[in-house]
């Protein structure tokens, strides 16, 4: 996928460099800081750049995630990775080698198939900043990486070898992220109840989060 491309409103730079001091980390633990940002995050929030810059290498190395920071165009940018405009949030695909979290509905046009092809599944997370919410920007830059995703596959996709599909996951309490995932394209795919009640977002919430997919 390419390091840095463009949607209307944001420049997405893709975050790969993990060496100390790197600026690729400052953006990381810019959002991974944040209070609000991380509040529906499992993970939680980190808290030095060192405990960043940790979270960002397991990122790369156990989940071989795709993981971009955004960045709102000004007047006065220049749309480079040295001036890339207003830092926004964050979205990304990483790979999920254990499988879907439920079973991923028929292709549609091909319900009655009983083929099976293997699943290159990635699970689709995004972060912004609160100053920046209700602008569209996660919307925006949902369907601008789908879109650059479904252009680096399009040559295996060709092949027919395999299903590249992208799940996402919303909580019960957070209807501002099942907004986004359907104005993407995802679909509703059911409820995956889960043991224990997880805490997010400032309390404790009922086990179990709506699950949506899209196949690309």
């Amino acid at each position: 996928m390419n390091s840095i491309f463009e949607t209307p409103r944001l420049l997405l730079i893709r975050l790969t460099d993990t060496s100390e001091g790197s600026q690729h980390v400052q953006w990381f633990h810019e959002n991974w800081s944040n209070d609000e940002a991380t509040a529906w995050s499992l993970h939680g929030k980190c808290h030095t750049l060192a405990e960043s810059r940790e979270w960002m290498l397991e990122h790369k190395t156990k989940y071989n995630n795709i993981f971009y920071s955004c960045f709102a165009k000004t007047p006065t940018s220049k749309g480079t990775e040295a001036d890339p405009g207003d830092h926004v949030g964050s979205i990304s695909l990483r790979q999920q080698h254990s499988g879907p979290a439920m079973l991923p509905p028929p292709i549609p046009g091909q319900e009655s198939s009983s083929t099976y092809k293997p699943i290159n599944l990635r699970v689709i997370g995004y972060a912004f900043f609160k100053q920046h919410w209700g602008k569209g920007y996660a919307t925006e830059a949902g369907k601008g990486l789908l879109a650059e995703y479904a252009r680096s596959v399009a040559e295996e996709k060709e092949k027919g070898e395999e299903l590249f599909y992208v799940e996402g996951g919303a909580d019960q309490d957070n209807p501002g992220s099942k907004h986004v995932l359907e104005k993407i394209g995802f679909k509703e795919v059911g409820w995956k109840e889960e043991k224990e009640p997880v805490f997010l977002n400032g309390k404790w919430r009922d086990p179990g989060y709506w699950i949506y997919g899209q196949y690309v």
